[in-house]
């Protein structure tokens, strides 16, 4: 059985800011009284916001209201109410932030199940190859790749 949701990506990166509102397919492929197995089967992106320098207070702090002040600006329309799921992604140097907490708060009212993610250099890298495909580029060619996240 396949539903489709309504989905937000937040990503406050190190220079720039950026939301992504998608439509997304999902089908229980599990076979019946089994644990869920939930597969993403489609995914359509139905407003890419423009990008943002991501706001500072200081060297050492991110100004939580101006972040939240360009959520709320670039919702295209949708409500809390409306989105089921999505993901705000702290990246970079601005994880390193001392308020970067403060921002994921202020932003958790903003819609459903949420998924909160703070990633160093490491992890930033990673979720880059994965966003771009890279690995299952590499999956289905069998062949190795190179990723190259040039950030800020």
């Amino acid at each position: 059985m396949h539903e489709v949701i309504l989905s937000v990506g937040i990503d406050i990166g190190t220079s720039t800011t950026q939301l992504i509102f998608s439509r997304l397919t999902i089908e229980n492929r599990a076979s019946s009284y089994t644990v869920p197995r939930i597969d993403i089967v489609d995914k359509e992106v139905i407003y890419r916001s423009k990008i943002y320098f991501t706001p500072l207070r200081s060297a050492t702090e991110i100004d939580a209201e101006a972040v939240k002040r360009i959520v709320r600006e670039e919702a295209a329309g949708m409500t809390p109410e409306m989105l089921r799921t999505g993901a705000v992604i702290i990246t970079g140097e601005t994880a390193r932030k001392e308020n970067a907490n403060e921002v994921l708060e202020a932003l958790s009212d903003l819609a459903g199940d949420f998924v909160v993610a703070t990633a160093g250099p490491d992890l930033e890298s990673i979720l880059a190859a994965r966003g771009a495909g890279a690995d299952e580029y590499s999956r289905e060619h069998h062949t190795d790749v190179l990723h190259f996240d040039i950030g800020g």
